[in-house]
């Protein structure tokens, strides 16, 4: 991105979205994704819509994205936005349904068993990402390491 630009958005060096992927809405079409989960019970939640939540949290990620992705990448843009007991927004849904009919039609599955594969996995991977919030990874952490001695005098 040159200084004459101005791209609405994240425009900084390090910016990356998470998923890039080709084919998905259109044949050689590129289309690059950004995730975000969040959790429907937090107290900033608790007076609004659960709709409202995730077009709002879909909105923040294309006011951040979108527009830097059209014009200096040349793709489409989706936002996949996730809340932690397991619903998915809009875009994340239409994603959803879009891969679970590409790898029905790929392996002569039926599109049932497929998107109710993806859920499950889908399921296990946000309560999984919940479980390491809440409780933390099981790696080791600093303060397991040893710390390697030295002589001060």
């Amino acid at each position: 991105i040159t200084s004459s630009q101005t791209i609405p958005g994240n425009t900084e060096e390090r910016a990356r979205l998470d998923i890039s992927a080709r084919g998905l809405w259109g044949p050689f079409q590129k289309t690059m994704f950004d995730v975000r989960i969040f959790h429907p019970n937090a107290d900033s939640y608790k007076d609004r819509d659960i709709k409202s939540v995730y077009t709002q949290h879909e909105n923040i990620k294309k006011k951040e994205y979108e527009q830097r992705v059209i014009q200096v990448e040349k793709c489409s843009f989706t936002p996949l936005v996730y809340s932690t007991s397991g619903g998915m927004a809009p875009q994340a849904q239409a994603f959803h349904k879009r891969v679970a009919e590409l790898v029905a039609e790929k392996t002569n599955e039926e599109y049932r068993d497929v998107i109710s594969t993806m859920r499950t996995k889908l399921s296990f991977a946000l309560l999984k990402s919940v479980l390491i919030s809440v409780r933390g990874s099981r790696g080791k952490s600093s303060r397991d390491r040893e710390l390697p001695i030295c002589d001060i005098s």
